[in-house]
């Protein structure tokens, strides 16, 4: 059995939340950021609970930001981005898409940014109307032009 993500099986549980005339465009996974609290030498007995307190920390940060700024999150999130949507899950193990959390549309954001340069996870962040900015960790492959299809940037490049 593979250990890989089923992006298959997520594009196919993805269609079912699509309305009329909808495609996606892209699906991908997504992390929401977070603190950088440093680190330190701790017993290794103590890792476990750390680990934990972590976890707890990063859940209730995503929850708090989801709330101010209406932009559904979850710690690890599946994304599927339509024309006129950016759809979220939250996610289990290896990728598999959970249960659908909510929806962004596309006229909400003003304009987003790729924060961070590697090849790894990279930062994105979104800025809304009227909302705080969000920001999102996705693949490095993916963020330059998720930033640019968000701005609506990748579209007219597109015509021209």
């Amino acid at each position: 059995m593979s250990r890989r993500p089923d992006w298959e099986a997520n594009h196919a549980a993805a269609a079912s939340e699509l309305r009329e005339g909808e495609s996606i465009v892209a699906l991908f996974p997504a992390l929401s950021p977070t603190d950088d609290r440093g680190s330190g030498l701790v017993p290794a007995l103590l890792i476990p609970v750390i680990l934990a307190a972590d976890r707890w920390h990063w859940r209730r940060t995503a929850q708090r930001l989801a709330r101010q700024s209406r932009f559904p999150l979850t710690p690890r999130m599946a994304m599927a981005l339509t024309e006129r949507r950016l759809l979220i899950w939250a996610t289990g193990r290896r990728w598999s898409v959970g249960p659908f959390i909510g929806f962004v549309t596309l006229d909400r954001v003003v304009q987003a940014d790729v924060l961070t340069v590697g090849s790894g996870w990279r930062t994105v962040r979104v800025d809304l109307a009227n909302e705080p900015a969000v920001r999102l960790k996705v693949p490095g492959d993916l963020a330059e032009d998720l930033a640019a299809f968000l701005s609506g940037q990748f579209a007219a490049d597109d015509e021209a």
